[in-house]
Formats: C-alpha cells, structure tokens, sequence
C-alpha cells in the first residue's frame, strides 16, 4: 500500500491539490487505510510528498542557475510562499536555496 501511495504521490507532483484525500482516491482505499498503512513507515504521506518536491525543486534550482527565480521555483514545485520553500530547503541542505546556489555555481567553476 505504501509503495502504490508513494507512485501516486510521484505521479502527482506538480498537482496543487495533492492531498492524503486525493491519494486515497486514486488507490480506491479509504483515508483512514492509507494513514494507518503509513503509521509503521517513516514519513506521514504529506511530509513524503513534501521532500519529493523540495528535491524536485532542488534540481530546478541547479538546472536554472540564476535563471529562474526562488519564488517562482517555489510557486512551481506548490510551496505557499517564498518564505516557507526557504525554511524547508535550509532545514535539509542546511542553507538558503540563493546561497546554495552560489556554493554551487562557485563549485562548478572550479
């Protein structure tokens, strides 16, 4: 159950209404199945489909260089503002996604 939720969750990326509700639906289970199937498993079902698009937006921010804009990646990846794109990339690659950036293109040029 959890692998099929995990698929429907990478499936569904880029929809905004993402939702535990939406997964459930689309696997044909109940709300409460899906959450219990995802009690024994590391991550709640959000917190999963959170840190897939914090690393899809990761990969944005690489391939775009300066680009393409923080907010605008956020916005894209379904972040609700800049601000809170910011705190979620800085609490796992432990920086701003405008320094990070940096590093890495200082890096590159190496």
């Amino acid at each position: 159950m959890v692998r099929a939720a995990k698929d429907a969750i990478e499936t569904n990326l880029d929809k905004r209404d993402l939702s535990p509700a939406m997964v459930a639906r689309l696997l044909g289970v109940s709300l409460r199945t899906l959450h219990r199937s995802f009690a024994a498993s590391d991550d709640s079902i959000m917190s999963f489909a959170r840190r897939r698009r914090l690393e899809e937006a990761h990969d944005d921010l690489i391939r775009s260089g300066a680009t393409t804009g923080i907010s605008e990646i956020a916005a894209r990846w379904h972040f609700s503002d800049a601000s809170h794109f910011i705190r979620h990339f800085r609490s796992v690659y432990g920086t701003t996604p405008a320094a990070y950036l940096r590093n890495h293109s200082a890096r590159s040029r190496s």
